[in-house]
Order: C-alpha cells, then sequence, then structure tokens
C-alpha cells in the first residue's frame, strides 16, 4: 500500500465512513423518497375516501342494496383488523408499490361473502391455470378457486400479473435516490473526502483520534476545522453548481409524478402552477388518474363478490364508488351541480339531502321543470289548463289573439303559447 493510499485508508475511512453507494431499489427503499412516498399517499387517501356501495339495478334506476352482505365489507369493515378505509388504502399502496394486490374472500355455507383479508406480501401469491382454462391462486401452501382470491392489478403485459411501477422505472428512482445521497453528504457533517500530508504517517496516525474530534467538532458548531501538519483536505464530490443539483432534482421529481399519474400540485410542488391551473390539475387527476383505478377495483368486484346468476338478472347488482365525494369539499361547485339538476328535474331536493347527509324534509320528493316552477307531476293539468275551449263560441281559432285571451284563453306566450299554437296546427 503506498503512502497516499495509506493516507486515504487510515485516516480518510475513519472520518468518512459514509458512504455514497445507494441500496437497490424496490418497494422499502423507493418508499423512503419523499416525491415517491408522497404519491403513493395521495392516490391511496383519495381512493380510500371514495364511498363505495353495492348498487342494485331496478326498474325505476339503482338503489343502494344495504342489505347485501358485500355492502358492508366494502363499505364499512372488510375484516376484522380493518375498516374500510384502511383496507382500500392499503389495496392502493400494493398496487402502485407491486403491480398487484391480493385478498381472500371468505364465503359462508350459500356462498354469500362473510369477510376480506388482504395477502400482506402479493410477491408471494403464484398464479396457476388448469388445463381447461380456470384460474387458481397458490398462497401458503394453499390453492383458492378464481372467486376466493381478489386480484387488482396495475397494467399488464401478460394479463395475468401487473407491472411494478418501480421495476420499470428502477433507473428513474435509483437516480433520485443517488440525488438525495448526494445532497445529503453536501451539507452533512462528513462529506466524502481524503486527507493528503508531507509528514510522518506514524506521527499524524497518533494525532487521529484528536484530529477526528476536532474536525467534525468544529463542523458541527460550523466553524472552518483547523487543519493542522500540512494536512490537506481533496474534495471527492462534484460541485453542487457544476452537477446542476437543483435542475436535476425537479426533473425527476416530475418524472415521478409522470409514471404514478399525479399532478406535481398534489405532492406540494407549486413551482409553475398558479391558482387556474392548479384547479385543472385536480380534475385531471380525478379523471386520469381515480377514475381508471375505481373502474379496474370495480370489475374486479362485480365478477367475484356476486352469484353467478347475477350476471344475467335483470335487477343485478354491482358495485360502485361515488367519485362524485371528489367535490365534497367545493360547496360552490356543488351546490350549482345541485341546482341545474333540480331545475331541469332530474333529481328532487331530499336526493340532494341524501348526497349530502341532511334530513328529508315535506315535499322533498316532489321534482320541478322551469315552467314557472311548477311540480312535474301537475305538468299534464297546467298544460290542459292552457288549452281548455274558449267560452265565447264567436272567438276565433286563434287562441293567442287579444279578443280570444279576452273572452276565456289565458294570457300565454313562449313556450306555453308555441305549445298551443303546435296543438292546433295538428
Amino acid at each position: 500500500m503506498g503512502f497516499m493510499d495509506a493516507m486515504s485508508y487510515a485516516i480518510g475511512r475513519v472520518w468518512f465512513g459514509e458512504s455514497n453507494e445507494v441500496e437497490p431499489v424496490n418497494c422499502s427503499t423507493a418508499m423512503r423518497l419523499s416525491t415517491f412516498f408522497t404519491c403513493v399517499l395521495v392516490r391511496a387517501e383519495s381512493l380510500s375516501t371514495l364511498p363505495i356501495s353495492v348498487m342494485q339495478k331496478t326498474d325505476n334506476g339503482s338503489r343502494v342494496a344495504r342489505e347485501h352482505p358485500a355492502h358492508y365489507l366494502i363499505h364499512n369493515r372488510p375484516n376484522p383488523f380493518q375498516t374500510a378505509v384502511d383496507f382500500w388504502k392499503t389495496v392502493s399502496a400494493h398496487i402502485d408499490n407491486y403491480g398487484n394486490c391480493f385478498a381472500i374472500v371468505t364465503y359462508s355455507g350459500n356462498l354469500r361473502p362473510k369477510r376480506i383479508d388482504l395477502v400482506k406480501n402479493p410477491l408471494s401469491v403464484q398464479i396457476l391455470v388448469s388445463e381447461s382454462g380456470e384460474a387458481y391462486y397458490e398462497y401458503d401452501c394453499k390453492k383458492y378457486r378464481d372467486y376466493e382470491m381478489l386480484h387488482f392489478k396495475d397494467l399488464s403485459l401478460d394479463g395475468v400479473y401487473g407491472c411494478s411501477r418501480i421495476n420499470y422505472n428502477r433507473e428513474t428512482l435509483t437516480y433520485a435516490a443517488k440525488l438525495r445521497k448526494f445532497g445529503s453528504n453536501s451539507i452533512g457533517v462528513k462529506p466524502p473526502g481524503y486527507f493528503t500530508s508531507q509528514a510522518n504517517f506514524e506521527t499524524i496516525k497518533k494525532q487521529q483520534d484528536n484530529l477526528s474530534k476536532s474536525w467534525t467538532d468544529g463542523i458541527a458548531a460550523g466553524k472552518v476545522p483547523f487543519l493542522p501538519m500540512g494536512l490537506e483536505y481533496k474534495n471527492l464530490m462534484i460541485n453542487p453548481e457544476e452537477a446542476q443539483f437543483l435542475d436535476s432534482v425537479g426533473a425527476t421529481k416530475e418524472d415521478i409524478c409522470g409514471f404514478m399519474r399525479v399532478p406535481p400540485t398534489l405532492v406540494q410542488n407549486y413551482e409553475r402552477s398558479t391558482w387556474a391551473n392548479a384547479e385543472q390539475q385536480d380534475l385531471t387527476f380525478v379523471k386520469y388518474t381515480m377514475l381508471p383505478l375505481c373502474t379496474n377495483i370495480e370489475q374486479e368486484l362485480n365478477s367475484k363478490l356476486f352469484a353467478e346468476a347475477n350476471k344475467t338478472a335483470q335487477n343485478y347488482f354491482y358495485t360502485k364508488f361515488n367519485t362524485n365525494a371528489f367535490l365534497r369539499g367545493d360547496f360552490k361547485s356543488r351546490t350549482e351541480g345541485y341546482k341545474t339538476l333540480w331545475q331541469y328535474g332530474l333529481i328532487s331536493g331530499n336526493m340532494v339531502a341524501d348526497l349530502e347527509d341532511w334530513d328529508h324534509f315535506e315535499g322533498g320528493d316532489e321534482r320541478f321543470v322551469p315552467m314557472n316552477m311548477i311540480p312535474l307531476s301537475r305538468v299534464n293539468d297546467f298544460v290542459d289548463s292552457l288549452t281548455e275551449p274558449p267560452s265565447d263560441p264567436a272567438a276565433t281559432e286563434d287562441p293567442t289573439s287579444s279578443d280570444n285571451q279576452n273572452r276565456g284563453f289565458p294570457k300565454v306566450k313562449g313556450f306555453a303559447r308555441d305549445l298551443i299554437l303546435n296543438g292546433h296546427e295538428k
């Protein structure tokens, strides 16, 4: 070992024991990156706060089927250890980290679901296909039929297993980890480097402990350390400006937000955003991130939680996330939407009350239309009253003329007048 090598080994290694090597990127190390962790958290919390219900299609529309056993499991508590919020939050995190999420469904004697338990490690589940083409899942030395195992997967290239976003974006995440390590070392107590000196090696080695303490204490106190014996520090790090550190960090954050489909504003990055486009990014997040995820989960639940006969039943059951809950925090947008639907008779006042968890009120089941805002049930009576025959037989056939309106026809205009004229033309 040469003199310089000995110096680097004996002193540099003791003082600067931190390594600039980065651990291989996996689920654990990727979640230590703040941007990736925040993206996973935003997606998980957004999914878990959406109400999900079992619905039934009826002749009069759809209703919430609270009596169905699957409704309590997916809406309230799937198992004794998790609430629905905890369950769906973990489902989203497994999909983002592993590309797959598995949950075991336990049925009662009449094949009605009674609990759903998440598989803790999705990598431990093997998917098997029989000669007849049926799917089986093997986990913990047990085999489960297709309907006994819920399988929520991300983008799949083989149609069987979902792709892990971490594996397919390993270079981006590794680069982000190296940038974090670089920044930590740049401002840390012990930046990587070594010392050189023309002094006798044995002399310096005897002072190693004192020199090490002087150096670390000086850095920790924000002081410039004193280097005796002609020691000269050689920095092995690249200057942050030369490495374009800040630009690289920003670009990497955008890359992570990109493959996680999360707008930068939702990870608290407002560098290039305004209040106007921040609102647009929220809508983009709902349309292109959460709706595909919700649809993916709904279809898996629909195919496995209900009996085979449900597929062809007229009044069939299905699961549904209420994505309108994303507007819960924006009261103005919510009320404007309710007002538009109410004015055209599409919803009633009590339906709005249900959406807002308010009490019903008397007359709240009536629907209204813009014709002077009369109840929808009395529209035909109102139109009939406008087309009653005139009291004076000598009246002309034009019910909108001033003479005929004075003789018995009500004064009409606009939409009602068009109805009357069109009726006479026919």
